[in-house]
């Protein structure tokens, strides 16, 4: 799950494209991949509020990141977390 400030208020389910090319969300219905900012650095890791664990699994994690363009928000379960982490430190 991904919430990202420039792309609106809610959570939104898909997929973390990691690749040679920069980090990309692919979303789980109707739209076009996005490219994530280039400058994408996690601030932070917690778990869900009690009002996220409604929206999606309440056992994940949530990746705090800034960058440029706002605040990015990245739900993963526990055991894809260091993957992400990893990712978003050599992007």
């Amino acid at each position: 799950m991904l919430k990202w400030s420039a792309q609106g208020s809610r959570w939104r389910a898909g997929r973390l494209l990691i690749g040679p090319g920069p980090l990309a969300w692919k979303p789980s219905f109707g739209k076009q991949e996005a490219v994530l900012p280039a400058d994408l650095r996690q601030a932070g890791v917690r778990s869900p509020s009690l009002r996220e664990a409604v929206a999606f699994n309440p056992g994940s994690r949530i990746v705090e990141c800034g960058s440029s363009d706002g605040e990015v928000l990245i739900a993963v379960m526990p055991e894809e977390l260091d993957h992400v982490i990893k990712a978003l430190e050599s992007a």
